[in-house]
């Protein structure tokens, strides 16, 4: 008898001692996908350096060792796959920012939002569905009924018409966003991304942007205010008025 009722309470610690151990389990499980949260949260960008994910945060870039989640139900894993709003899995390519706001600068200067939306450029209009782009073929119907016509005529539930300018964006929840005006200066050459298009200037040439700006193929742009700034080797300038120009 003396033997069993060992065994029995050896049975009701070991089940208190498993319950206790699952319980901290569950809480230090807790505590770290808390952690991960907040992290992600804390991440203001990521870009591919190497073919390895950097995420920033204040500023400090490190390697991303955690699955990042931004707004709009963008999530980036490690290996820099990425997806939008559960939508077709895509490659964040080397050099490429993709910031918070959700929206993607590639090297060549451009800038979109990574999200499905339709945009005018070179006097056509496209749809963009993951990353993906093909001319608009038929009039597209937008979440709040608003429709678009290849032409990039636009028609509102209200019958108001407005029309979808070279160079702009527009989301499928018809918020409109501007397209970002960027200028880079590479081997002793500036090319710009102005209203959607990509221009390489000529020696001498001098080409006025969106903001009132001017920017000279010299390597330099002169703001409204006549102060200049030279551009830097390599670094991307944007300009202002333009999401976070400088």
């Amino acid at each position: 008898m003396k033997t069993i009722r060992v065994q029995i309470g050896s049975s009701k610690v070991a089940k208190r001692l498993v319950a206790a151990l699952t319980a901290f389990a569950m809480s230090w499980a807790a505590g770290a996908m808390a952690a991960d949260a907040a992290i992600g949260d804390a991440v203001q960008k990521v870009t591919v350096e190497r073919g390895v994910l950097i995420a920033t945060i204040d500023g400090k870039p490190s390697e991303a060792t955690n699955e990042i989640t931004f707004p709009k139900d963008v999530v980036i894993g490690t290996n820099a796959i990425f997806k939008v709003a559960g939508g077709r899995e895509r490659k964040l390519g080397e050099g490429q920012i993709l910031s918070r706001d959700g929206m993607l600068t590639s090297p060549d200067g451009s800038i979109v939002p990574v999200e499905d939306h339709i945009v005018a450029k070179g006097g056509r209009v496209y749809l963009v569905k993951d990353g993906e782009s093909q001319p608009l073929g038929d009039v597209f119907v937008l979440k709040n009924g608003t429709k678009v016509e290849p032409s990039g005529k636009m028609t509102t539930t209200r019958n108001l018409v407005k029309h979808l300018l070279d160079g702009q964006l527009i989301r499928l929840n018809d918020t409109t966003v501007e397209a970002t005006d960027t200028a880079l200066l590479e081997k002793g050459k500036v090319t710009l991304y102005k209203d959607g298009s990509r221009i390489e200037l000529r020696p001498g040439q001098t080409m006025a942007m969106s903001d009132g700006s001017r920017v000279n193929a010299g390597g330099y742009v002169i703001r409204q205010d006549g102060s200049r700034v030279n551009l830097t080797e390599g670094e991307l300038f944007k300009f202002a008025g333009a999401g976070d120009g400088r």
